[in-house]
């Protein structure tokens, strides 16, 4: 065997042809990975590493069915029988009874006692969005099709844990995530709980933004009493308490990637760019040398470029 012929070949992860000729080549090359006879669902299109997210696609081509027949790849759009009308119509089109009979398809199809929203946007014409649009939640969608519900009683998030998670979300896109993108990595809480929590996306985001300007932490204990619906502004004993702590809060951490816009200063990489990365709120002078956990003193740096740093100070 020849040196030319070891030599690896390298590829890029992400894709560099955002035309509508390059995502519809996307969408073709991870068509030719499916076993054949699998249908192109957008679960078996995560699962293949594809260099373009499913959304994208959807968002240019006005959804993934309208995708997948651009790519002349129509045949793959599903292995189960869906009626000609569902594949046609919006889903502010469909009636009652077709997202009914739509849920019960899916419901059948993925062939558990359960049915889920992960499974139902995985395997559906449409979304679990417009069943919660059109019947008030997911739920009651699942009571007017007859399919029971989960018996286990969800998770209760905490506000902090939920205002984490977008944060985790946002530092992930380097931009306010949309509500779909909560029901998928690296969100941990799907959307529908803060929209039952905060009413819609938008107020969900709204009180997120109030939690990361203070820092998202609560008063201490000898504080005044938080008055409700009222952002309080930390005082000055409670502002230098947090300033001597060397862990960064999360809301202050999420300033600092804020400030300096998703991206490690010392490399330029960021989350939205480069798969893998992971962003830290880093201490330009070390805690130990007396350093305060201030938003002055404080800058993002990839976990590579903050191990290898060490004590060295960053011009």
């Amino acid at each position: 065997m020849t040196d030319k012929a070891k030599m690896p070949k390298f590829e890029i992860d992400f894709l560099d042809d955002y035309t509508d000729e390059g995502l519809l080549d996307e969408v073709r090359r991870i068509a030719a990975l499916l076993p054949v006879g699998e249908p192109l669902t957008k679960t078996a299109y995560n699962l293949r590493s594809p260099k373009v997210a499913h959304s994208t696609i959807r968002r240019r081509f006005g959804g993934w069915k309208e995708a997948l027949e651009r790519s002349s790849l129509g045949h793959l759009y599903s292995g189960h029988p869906v009626s000609q009308k569902m594949r046609s119509q919006p889903a502010k089109q469909m009636s009652n009874a077709d997202l009914i009979s739509e849920l019960k398809r899916v419901h059948a199809l993925v062939g558990t006692e359960w049915l889920t929203s992960d499974d139902f946007n995985a395997h559906s014409v449409t979304s679990e969005e417009a069943v919660r649009r059109r019947f008030g939640t997911f739920r009651k969608g699942l009571d007017a099709a007859g399919i029971p519900n989960h018996p286990f009683k969800m998770r209760q998030f905490t506000d902090q844990e939920c205002f984490e998670n977008i944060a985790e979300v946002w530092t992930r896109y380097g931009r306010p995530p949309q509500y779909r993108e909560m029901f998928q990595a690296p969100s941990s809480i799907q959307g529908k709980t803060y929209v039952t929590r905060w009413g819609t996306w938008r107020k969900t985001l709204k009180a997120f933004v109030d939690w990361a300007n203070v820092d998202g932490e609560s008063q201490k204990s000898d504080e005044p009493e938080a008055v409700a619906g009222v952002v309080q502004e930390p005082t000055k004993r409670t502002e230098r308490a947090q300033a001597d702590c060397r862990e960064v809060r999360p809301g202050l951490r999420f300033k600092v990637f804020m400030r300096d816009r998703f991206r490690c200063l010392a490399c330029g990489r960021s989350p939205a760019t480069h798969l893998n990365v992971e962003l830290h709120a880093d201490h330009i002078l070390a805690v130990a040398n007396d350093g305060k956990t201030t938003l002055e003193n404080l800058q993002t740096l990839c976990q590579d470029c903050n191990l290898g740093k060490g004590r060295t100070v960053l011009i």
